[in-house]
């Protein structure tokens, strides 16, 4: 009896033992594997963070390299290539390390054994595998700092470039001094833009090159212009053009030369021109004057004939006080401003279409 009683007690023992062993076994395992998914949510949700700040800092190293494309030097400096290259290199080098982080593989917690002795085992491995995913996650977060410092010196140097050029546009401007209409006011519209922007992206590197490439637009507008007008007259043309220029500050203006104009010209006895202007908005207009203007000045005819066709353009300022119902009162209009600016010679229009009412002289006067 007594040699059963210590087997059966043995055996009690033993299955004691092994269920002591086995509850054991699994709570240790599902703790680790609660730790293990834990750390893979917090990896998880930092990978995306950085995939995140990686697509953002590789739209930064685009949008520099759109502006290293610019080979202006006076839209982007030395100084400036050399800063923009610099940040682009550490964005694209730390975006490189982000992605072999976000790219190695992340372990999984797979099936849970059924023994405690498989167990134990696992449980060993779920934990190295959480403490490898936070070391990982960690070196995520430094990633996207990294990340998020490159693209930051990306943006400050980029948008320094941009507005510093966008800021020349009125000099650009000065100094191709003529150039078509057309090439400065969209140059004028983009500069706009560039000087306003808060930010550097992608975006605004397009605009940034539309800009440098309506820059040299405007450049070679002022070489084919002078190139235009190169001749015996080309002195006079010039003149005549700074002096419509001087009477209508703020007013763009482009100029055309003919023998003719409006069939009228120096074969005939006579001066000309006429002047185009949009009908809605927008302060810029074409002279268009006959090379006979351009022989005669700086006779008092040609310039009162100018200040007329001045007249004209600058109405553009002036919308609300003029009278564009007909031919005969716009040019009215103009025959009174070139006498309120004291052109008196014939050739401000009253030889053309008659003297015009005290009443429109008054007023045009007021159109500065």
């Amino acid at each position: 009896m007594l040699a059963w009683s210590l087997s059966i007690a043995g055996v009690l023992l033993l299955a004691g033992l092994g269920a002591v062993l086995q509850l054991t076994a699994n709570l240790g395992y599902d703790q680790a594997r609660s730790q293990l998914t834990a750390a893979l949510t917090t990896q998880s949700d930092e990978a995306s963070r950085n995939e995140r700040t990686r697509a953002v800092g590789d739209e930064s190293a685009r949008a520099a390299d759109v502006l290293l494309g610019v080979t202006d030097p006076a839209l982007v400096s030395d100084a400036d290539r050399a800063g923009l290259t610099t940040a682009r290199d550490r964005a694209q080098k730390a975006s490189a390390e982000a992605m072999s982080l976000t790219a190695a593989p992340v372990p999984e917690p797979g099936t849970k054994p059924s023994w405690f002795w498989e167990l134990y085992g696992r449980t060993a491995r779920l934990e190295a595998d959480a403490r490898a995913v936070r070391t990982q996650t960690s070196e995520l977060g430094r990633s996207s700092e990294d990340l998020g410092s490159a693209t930051g010196a990306i943006g400050q140097a980029g948008l320094a470039v941009v507005k510093t050029a966008g800021g020349l546009a009125a000099r650009i401007e000065t100094e191709n001094t003529p150039s078509p209409n057309e090439g400065v006011l969209t140059l004028r519209e983009l500069s706009a833009r560039l000087v306003a922007t808060t930010s550097f992206d992608e975006q605004v590197a397009q605009g940034f090159r539309d800009y440098a490439t309506t820059v040299q637009q405007v450049r070679d507008g002022h070489a084919a212009t002078l190139a235009a007008e190169a001749g015996p007259l080309q002195a006079a043309r010039q003149q005549i053009e700074d002096f419509a220029r001087s009477l209508v500050p703020g007013v763009l203006l482009d100029f055309q030369w003919a023998d003719r104009v409006n069939d009228l010209g120096g074969d005939n006895g006579y001066l000309s021109g006429e002047t185009r202007t949009p009908i809605e908005s927008g302060q810029y207009a074409t002279i268009l004057l006959s090379n006979s203007v351009a022989e005669d000045w700086p006779g008092d005819s040609s310039r009162a004939l100018v200040a007329h066709e001045a007249g004209h353009a600058i109405a553009t300022k002036c919308r609300s006080m003029v009278d564009n119902t007909d031919s005969a009162s716009a040019e009215a209009w103009a025959t009174a401003w070139a006498i309120g600016m004291g052109f008196t010679d014939p050739g401000n229009g009253t030889q053309a279409y008659g003297p015009p009412p005290d009443s429109v002289v008054q007023q045009a006067m007021a159109c500065r």
